[in-house]
């Protein structure tokens, strides 16, 4: 028979470690910056989330009376737009603006709409928002919209991090990082890799991805991602925060004639597009023509950091004439052979908004 002395050592034993254990995770959590209270598979996006808020509230301990434009969206924004040099321009412009970049590769409106209301919950204030859309991004037939099902729904919330919500959630905030995969991410995002990195070397690359478009020439308008875009701006509406869009660009290079988004173009954008018009939001077409060239491209659909920098200037000249009270609609037209659709010279659409 065990002794009671045996029994009693090992209880205080395992109550030790256990309270060792969890200073230690209440020190991690506190110390590592940016940290979301997530669990692995909505790391990426509440990591974008959580540095969106800590962003906000540095710039308010600072007395900074600059209003926050908060930029939305999949990995074509996270990679496509610099804040940095955003923030720049709207100073040379003297707009009185700082902005976050708070898109996340894989996570489209639905993620996004998540997120964005789990950020107002927790105090965002933003002065304008912008969501930069993907040509894939109402495709029901595309694979890249299998990232949010309904078992993470009620993960992605953002919590504060208080005593009680980080010991309770510590545990699974920290389990992500164990993840080489995750770590990769969470060091490209506080280090701004896909942005800063201008001459990736090879194992850079290969740090970065390839990205490919699906081979396949059939296109399905999703009714409920489309729903999913405009309750974002709903939501804006709700709250009286102006709202634009804005089509991120592919690359010019066509690798096979059964590359998808080359074929739908038109179909891709004319449902956002003809929502915007009716609601009055500005609407800014990047994907034209003469743009952008092969090398401004990483791979089909994201930008090398010198590409995010000319998108970035084109924002930044929108964003300009948005502030002084036009909506600009930059409409798509179909091509003129009556064959496949393409972006052709774009019809401006300009509102006098006052």
């Amino acid at each position: 028979m065990v002794k009671k002395e045996i029994i009693t050592s090992l209880l205080k034993h395992i109550i030790l470690i256990g309270i060792v254990a969890y200073a230690f995770i209440v020190m991690a959590v506190y110390s590592i910056p940016h940290l979301p209270l997530a669990n692995r598979r909505t790391f990426h996006s509440m990591l974008r989330s959580q540095m969106t808020l800590d962003r906000e509230k540095e710039m308010l301990e600072r007395g900074d009376n600059k209003g926050h434009l908060l930029l939305l969206g999949s990995s074509v924004v996270e990679r496509g737009i610099d804040d940095n040099y955003l923030d720049s321009l709207f100073e040379k412009q003297h707009l009185l603006y700082y902005s976050t970049n708070s898109g996340a590769g894989g996570f489209f409106a639905r993620a996004n709409l998540l997120m964005f209301s789990s950020m107002l919950e927790q105090g965002l204030h933003p002065a304008r928002v912008v969501y930069g859309i993907f040509l894939q991004e109402l495709n029901g037939r595309s694979m890249v919209h299998g990232n949010v099902n309904d078992a993470d729904t009620s993960a992605i919330k953002l919590k504060a991090k208080s005593l009680w919500n980080v010991i309770r959630y510590g545990p699974t905030a920290l389990s992500p990082l164990l993840s080489g995969n995750t770590l990769h991410i969470y060091l490209f995002a506080l280090n701004n890799a896909f942005r800063d990195v201008h001459d990736p070397n090879f194992f850079q690359k290969l740090s970065f991805g390839e990205n490919m478009f699906e081979r396949d020439s059939s296109y399905t308008l999703n009714s409920t991602f489309l729903e999913n875009l405009k309750d974002i701006y709903r939501l804006c509406k709700a709250k009286n925060i102006p709202f634009a869009f804005f089509n991120t660009p592919v690359r010019p290079k066509v690798e096979s004639i059964a590359d998808l988004p080359y074929l739908h173009r038109l179909e891709a954008y004319k449902a956002v597009e003809q929502f915007a018009i009716e609601n009055n939001i500005p609407i800014w077409n990047f994907d034209k023509p003469t743009t952008f060239e092969n090398t401004d491209f990483l791979d089909t659909y994201h930008l090398t950091p010198n590409g995010a920098h000319k998108m970035t200037s084109l924002l930044a000249e929108k964003i300009c004439t948005w502030q002084k009270g036009f909506i600009e609609q930059d409409i798509t037209s179909p091509s003129s052979d009556g064959g496949s659709s393409e972006i052709k010279d774009s019809l401006i659409r300009t509102v006098f908004h006052f």
